[in-house]
């Protein structure tokens, strides 16, 4: 995402990045629990947990400290080097101190549960992205003039400066570590009713609420809470979210229909939170332009920034206690943890030859999803004109921003409307004889505005939009699988008791349809300073559409050759061809089904050591078993390059733009034809496994 570099570093095929610009997690784990259990009388009996945990998650550099430096291509990114530019310094642990206490009642027909879970919880972050410095350099040849300068000149900043520089540096004083702490306190208070109504009926009542509130310690950045942002909004770094109290009622029952245990009648309907994402909140303790100063400029401005290896030796401000750019994130002071109202309703028969069959639909609505805009995003200038009339934006920083020295104000506030639903049928055989299986299809949808993750500014530009991000329509999340398949089916054959063996051998399949894609322009066609983010116009005639020539290798593509191959494109693809004269949705195509089957065979050899079976177990599994049959299965798809249009200019109102290119099997590389392509990695090939292990008896 722009919030450090150009973006799609290894989300796309033709783009490449190096194994040592990767990381690692120095995992470190420690807790500590005492549980007491008490019985006051027959029938009532008491349960007290106290707990500690603590876990270190830092990051460790597999390569030297080094800028991140993004050379595009066109308009997409070529290749990256250096280092990842969200790794440095990247710090964080958190600690848990937990008292947990249950009250148990047993009285007739009914169980009850009552208690209360105290909770206090610390998390201290470090997140630095950009600290290393990150450019972006529209060529190689332009990387090279720039390297080369900086190199010539004892690794000063080079004359030729590249399309774009990100910094980020500590503004405390002695430039200090710029460590984030959130601390929050939690109480739940929890009631629950077991009723066994009748023998075949049983019903489960429960309530439950939580009572979060936080500790303040976000800073006010005076700079800040002076300026206005959009919409007339007043926004202070200091303020953290009101106490939060959130209520979970619970109904599920469980109803044997005729007593004969054959079939079987379940649902239930309630409210969850989860684990609270304190994470989302230390957003705004990291981002307040007090902790750390960001320079975001796209060099174009009186202040330019040429290459160097070494920016924190000549771009850190004088005084950097007072930066001249913010990079912000705010909360909305009723913003709430999410919750989801969980309603599902099912149903389970025993069928001849000893079968069970379910079919079960769920339906979750989300509630206070977690949702991010911009502040400080200024109103577009206008419209295109032609078939493609979305908003346009001043397309220069200073234009785009309400507030020219904030390159974001990102606020994590709340929204309601997603949803996901599911149906599944299965199919079982319970072991029975030496055989067992299962087979279950899943059939879903889940829809959202934005598939949200913990980095404000990068999950507002990850968004995808035809009006620029702030605006954002309800379309299918990037968490879904539509079909989904899954199957199993064995057989155990056991000789001799104590002596003898056993050989069991099974199958698995997971068929699955998954990894939804967006068709989007790369570049930043409606100029909001936002790369890759809007989402393609189909035009119901291929000559609306205007494109530039396009050079690959020695051959150049003219426009009409693009609008010709743009045209069949769009006719082959199952989706686009339904879009004539509207935009693509957001995640609106996805991969095809994927088919996969392992194997699994097992030798248990029994051995009696005095009186006892003790087993000698041989185990081979065999993953992707098609693949070892033939080369062809077992093999995913990918989207060749869901940015089929790469934005050029604006030209009397209208972008243009050039097509995507694609490399062929034969090795040539031309415009783009085909939707997917096959692509072998690690993860297709098929790969064996020989285990053995001796289990003693008992």
């Amino acid at each position: 995402s722009q919030s450090a570099g150009f973006g799609n570093r290894t989300g796309n095929i033709n783009a490449m990045s190096f194994q040592n610009s990767g990381y690692t997690i120095q995992d470190n784990t420690r807790s500590a629990v005492i549980e007491l259990n008490s019985k006051i009388s027959n029938t009532l009996y008491n349960n007290l947990i106290v707990s500690y945990d603590k876990q270190i998650e830092n990051r460790g550099y597999m390569s030297q400290m080094f800028p991140t430096i993004d050379i595009l291509q066109g308009s997409t990114t070529l290749t990256s080097v250096g280092f990842d530019p969200f790794t440095p310094g990247n710090k964080l642990d958190y600690n848990t101190f937990n008292v947990t206490n249950n009250l148990t009642k047993y009285a007739g027909k009914h169980t009850l549960v009552g208690g209360f879970n105290f909770q206090k919880y610390q998390s201290n972050n470090n997140f630095f992205p950009a600290s290393n410095g990150v450019y972006i350099f529209n060529s190689l040849a332009d990387f090279y003039t720039a390297a080369n300068q900086s190199l010539a000149n004892g690794g000063k900043p080079s004359a030729f400066v590249p399309a774009r520089f990100q910094f980020r540096y500590s503004a405390l004083a002695g430039a200090a570590e710029p460590m984030q702490v959130l601390k929050s306190n939690r109480l739940d208070l929890y009631l629950q009713d077991e009723y066994n109504a009748t023998k075949d009926l049983k019903l489960t009542f429960g309530v439950r609420a939580n009572i979060i509130g936080f500790e303040n310690t976000a800073l006010e950045n005076p700079a800040i809470s002076a300026m206005t942002f959009a919409n007339g909004e007043k926004w202070n770094t200091g303020v953290m979210p009101k106490t939060q109290v959130l209520f979970e009622p619970r109904l599920g029952f469980n109803y044997d229909l005729k007593g004969q245990k054959k079939t079987q009648f379940r649902g239930g309907t309630g409210v969850f939170t989860g684990r609270p994402p304190y994470v989302f909140l230390s957003n705004q303790i990291g981002n307040n332009g007090v902790l750390t100063g960001f320079i975001d400029s796209d060099n174009k401005g009186a202040t330019k920034y040429g290459f160097t290896a070494n920016p924190g030796q000549y771009y850190i401000p004088s005084t950097p206690t007072l930066p001249s750019t913010f990079d912000l994130a705010f909360t909305d002071a009723n913003y709430k943890f999410p919750q989801v109202w969980k309603t599902n309703i099912a149903l389970d028969q025993k069928l001849p030859l000893g079968l069970i069959g379910t079919i079960e639909g769920i339906y979750n609505n989300n509630l206070n999803a977690v949702h991010y805009y911009n502040a400080n995003l200024d109103a577009p200038t206008g419209n295109f004109a032609g078939v493609d009339t979305r908003s346009q934006f001043a397309r220069t920083d200073a234009g785009v921003r309400v507030n020219d020295n904030v390159s974001n104000g990102i606020v994590l506030t709340n929204k309601d409307g997603a949803y996901f639903k599911s149906l599944t049928l299965k199919l079982e055989l319970p072991y029975n004889k030496g055989l067992f299986g299962s087979f279950a299809w899943t059939t879903s949808n889940a829809k959202d505005f934005m598939s949200a993750g913990s980095i404000a500014s990068g999950s507002w530009t990850s968004a995808r939009a035809i009006n620029g991000n702030n605006d954002l329509s309800l379309s299918t999340s990037d968490f879904v699988s539509p079909n989904r398949l899954v199957g199993v089916f064995g057989y155990r054959l056991e000789y001799g008791k104590k002596s003898g063996g056993a050989t069991s051998i099974s199958i698995g399949y997971i068929g699955n349809q998954g990894n939804p894609f967006t068709y989007t322009i790369s570049g930043d066609m409606n100029g909001d300073r936002v790369n890759n983010n809007e989402l393609i116009f189909v035009p119901n005639a291929f000559q609306d559409i205007k494109f530039v020539p396009l050079t690959v290798g020695s051959r150049t593509y003219s426009e009409v050759e693009q609008q010709a191959a743009f045209w069949n494109y769009v006719n082959q693809d199952d989706y686009l061809k339904t879009r004539r004269g509207k935009y693509a949705e957001r995640n609106a195509s996805f991969i095809p089904m994927l088919h996969r089957f392992d194997l699994s065979i097992v030798q248990d050899i029994f051995v009696n050591v005095k009186g006892k079976r003790n087993t000698i177990q041989i185990r081979a599994d065999i993953l992707n078993f098609g693949n070892m049959l033939n080369d062809n299965w077992g093999v995913s798809q990918r989207a060749t390059n869901p940015q089929i249009l790469a934005f050029q200019s604006v030209v009397n109102n209208q972008p243009t733009y050039r097509l995507a290119t694609e490399r062929f099997t034969d090795g040539t590389t031309g415009l783009i034809t085909n939707t997917y392509s096959k692509n072998a990695s690690v993860l297709d090939v098929w790969t064996a496994q020989l285990g053995i292990r001796y289990i003693f008896g008992k």
